[in-house]
């Protein structure tokens, strides 16, 4: 290999995938054309990036004694896709103390896009000034890294802005995904879907991340079963009827509103093209319909068929174990879990087993267990025994369990809503009387938060 063609674009692409960096990097030397050829020098950085050795990324910077710009915004979207936001930004400053090099759009977009990731609003606007100042027209990519910060960073509003002032015409499927995104992650999924209405009116394409998106908004509107049909059809619409990630959000998405046995037929058509996570939709969504035995069928099929199985599919069947009250098998799978298959059981698991235990009236052995963890119980598990030694009439167990839960968050107000309502079931006003109380000085008020809910009826 020569030095000419070290120096070609196209060879440099070509020897980036033919060779580990390593090798490239110490043939480049060797041949003397490092630190000259900034090309190069960019590629490596970048491939020392993508395999996480940011550290050997800064190395070959350093060494590097003329920077250009493409050089110096490598070095600053290393930090960035490593999640180092400040040492991103740090790279941004020294490239504008650079004689010759200001950080551009390309250097604006990698920070933006780290500072989505950190959910970091201060430095996303600081960004977005500096933007407006520095760089004359900005350019799609970074209206669409300003939208996925804003979305991200919980600012719908100026989100909003960004994607008003981009204009139809301008709009990308980025454009139009990340607007989507940013709806429903800020609480506002009907609004999700009139985005997606709009985008069909302007006869953008919809890809994959959109489609996924859409499903994702619907889901989370789960008072409305008549949405699983329309985009059902929309993604039949715009050719992903046999798209594996589209049929596991489809599947899902079906659990959640109620139809089970439309997420089994689109499992069942799945035939091999399921995943593992195929799996998990489909054994979720039996579970959280109280579909207990079926859910351990398909986890029985799914064993049979070869899959192995992970944290997240014992946490699906054990709580499937729970909703339907099949204590042993849910003690034979927790035990499984650990002894056959060597998973460390999450906290998560643990609270299943105890909910699984409260379910079917076994409260001692289910503080039994709690004492027993290997790890310090969290007060969600507390509160959990604490609900069903209410719901079960079991006064003395109760107070020992509400003296564990609020001994460890004596702040939470809840904690304390939750012993004055035991106390009040076993009629011990005293006792009451000493919560309240307790409240009032704790938190500075006596009341709790007011829910609220809704129920559909006739569409409405």
């Amino acid at each position: 290999m020569s030095a000419t063609v070290l120096r070609t674009g196209g060879a440099i692409l070509h020897a980036l995938s033919a060779a580990s960096a390593t090798h490239l990097h110490a043939h480049a030397l060797k041949l003397g054309v490092l630190p000259s050829c900034l090309h190069l020098c960019s590629a490596l950085l970048k491939t020392y990036a993508a395999s996480g050795c940011v550290a050997t990324a800064r190395q070959l910077f350093d060494e590097t004694p003329r920077r250009d710009v493409p050089l110096w915004n490598a070095l600053v979207s290393a930090y960035a896709r490593s999640g180092e936001l400040l040492h991103a930004l740090d790279a941004a400053s020294a490239m504008a103390r650079d004689a010759g090099s200001r950080p551009n759009g390309v250097s604006v977009t990698s920070l933006l896009s780290a500072c989505a990731k950190m959910r970091s609003s201060v430095h996303g606007r600081e960004l977005h000034g500096y933007a407006l100042r520095n760089i004359p027209v900005l350019d799609l990519p970074v209206l669409n890294a300003l939208l996925n910060m804003y979305g991200k960073c919980g600012r719908l509003r100026d989100a909003r802005t960004v994607f008003a002032g981009m204009g139809v015409g301008m709009r990308s499927a980025v454009s139009w995904t990340s607007m989507i995104n940013a709806c429903c992650e800020n609480g506002r999924p009907a609004e999700a879907l009139e985005v997606f209405e709009e985008m069909r009116i302007a006869c953008a394409k919809v890809d994959e991340v959109t489609l996924l998106a859409v499903i994702s908004a619907c889901t989370r509107l789960d008072c409305a079963p008549g949405l699983g049909d329309w985009v059902e059809e929309c993604a039949l619409e715009n050719g992903f009827s046999r798209n594996t990630r589209v049929a596991n959000a489809l599947i899902h998405m079906h659990g959640k509103l109620g139809r089970v046995r439309r997420s089994c037929e689109i499992f069942d058509e799945m035939g091999g093209a399921r995943t593992v996570i195929s799996w998990t939709a489909m054994i979720q969504a039996l579970a959280m319909n109280g579909h207990g035995v079926a859910a351990l069928v398909r986890f029985t099929q799914m064993l049979r068929e070869g899959f192995p199985p992970d944290e997240v599919i014992f946490l699906c069947v054990i709580n499937a174990c729970g909703h339907s009250r099949l204590v042993s098998e849910g003690h034979r799978l927790f035990k499984s879990m650990i002894e056959e298959y060597h998973i460390t059981p999450w906290m998560e698991h643990y609270g299943s087993m105890v909910d699984l235990m409260c379910k079917a009236g076994s409260l001692d052995e289910a503080f039994e267990f709690v004492l027993a963890m290997p790890v310090k119980p969290d007060p969600v598990i507390w509160r959990v025994l604490a609900g069903a030694c209410r719901d079960h009439g079991n006064a003395s167990l109760a107070r020992k369990v509400m003296d564990q839960v609020i001994s460890m968050e004596p702040s939470h107000e809840g904690n304390y809503v939750l012993a004055s309502n035991l106390y009040a079931a076993d009629e011990d006003w005293r006792r009451v009387v000493e919560v309240r109380l307790g409240m009032g000085v704790r938190k500075g008020t006596p009341r709790s938060a007011t829910a609220v809910s809704y129920v559909e009826v006739n569409g409405e």
